[in-house]
């Protein structure tokens, strides 16, 4: 006998653009939920049912927004570890447009337990789509509860020039002309960033001026303690260079971590060789004069 999702809360996606056959789809969009809401498997609390070939939870922001979901509750059915068997939930952080085939990378599949996945997700674009599977056993399992907002992107930019012909190089120049402070962040925060890439961050003081950085938060590769084996580093350079001294080397997770230059220019580096990324860090920095104290603003 064929399942069938309950009319309440099932609707196509109207306005956009979905490919995988057999889809049913919840739409949820700023346009219409400008304060955000919340979405929940069929049935939920009580157990969700079997044979749900692909649902998708499609959130969809303006141009100039990010999507947040929180998972306040979570229980989807393991098979095993890496939630490749039995019921899982495929999660699409990256999207260029709003919707989604079989051949649309995913960021990651969830399944257990709520201690067992990231509790809050971000998308790096406007659009966020949770892909709902179910096997045909049945389970005790509950599925999910949450709560998804939109923000807006702009409060995420990174101060400072891009380099031309560059995806993440930056340079930040001391003058009259521009604030002393400011932020910068690691490639799509506070969405994970992408495999196998390498950013740079210049920073030129002014003579008789020095740099403080503070690293706000730091969310990298899970390991161990030790940064001397991670594949996702932040290194940070007192100079203009990857030649320079190493004054500070960062990894796994941190927070408001400062490092101070002792001349007039710094350079952090950001190495991502993982094979799961993590949300990876925001900083601010002041430009600071030798002979005053630190700037209130940073």
């Amino acid at each position: 006998m064929e399942f069938l999702l309950p009319v309440i809360l099932i609707g196509f996606c109207r306005d956009s653009y979905v490919s995988t056959i057999g889809c049913k789809c919840v739409r949820y969009s700023s346009t219409d939920r400008p304060l955000g809401g919340t979405f929940m498997t069929p049935y939920f609390p009580r157990r969700y049912p079997p044979s749900i070939d692909c649902l998708l939870y499609t959130f969809i922001g303006q141009p100039d927004e990010i999507v947040e979901l929180t998972f306040h509750q979570f229980s989807i059915h393991r098979v095993r570890s890496d939630c490749t068997r039995g019921d899982f939930v495929k999660v699409f952080l990256h999207l260029e447009s709003e919707g989604v085939s079989e051949y649309t990378p995913w960021s990651g599949i969830l399944c257990g337990e709520l201690r067992d996945i990231p509790q809050i997700l971000y998308s790096s674009r406007s659009t966020l789509i949770l892909e709902l599977h179910t096997e045909l056993s049945s389970s005790n399992a509950t599925g999910f509860s949450g709560t998804f907002r939109f923000i807006d992107r702009r409060l995420f930019e990174t101060d400072g020039l891009l380099i031309p012909g560059t995806m993440c190089d930056h340079e930040f120049v001391s003058s009259q002309l521009t604030p002393q402070y400011g932020r910068f962040f690691s490639p799509r925060y506070p969405s994970s960033y992408p495999k196998n890439i390498r950013c740079s961050y210049l920073f030129r003081a002014r003579l008789k001026e020095r740099i403080q950085i503070v690293f706000e938060e730091i969310s990298l590769q899970k390991g161990d303690l030790s940064c001397l084996n991670r594949a996702d580093l932040i290194r940070v350079h007192d100079g203009t260079d990857s030649g320079t001294p190493t004054i500070a080397v960062l990894c796994n997770q941190g927070a408001e971590v400062e490092v101070l230059s002792t001349g007039t220019d710094l350079y952090v580096e950001f190495v991502a060789n993982s094979e799961w990324p993590g949300q990876g860090f925001k900083a601010k920095f002041e430009f600071q004069p030798l002979d005053d104290s630190p700037h209130s603003g940073l």
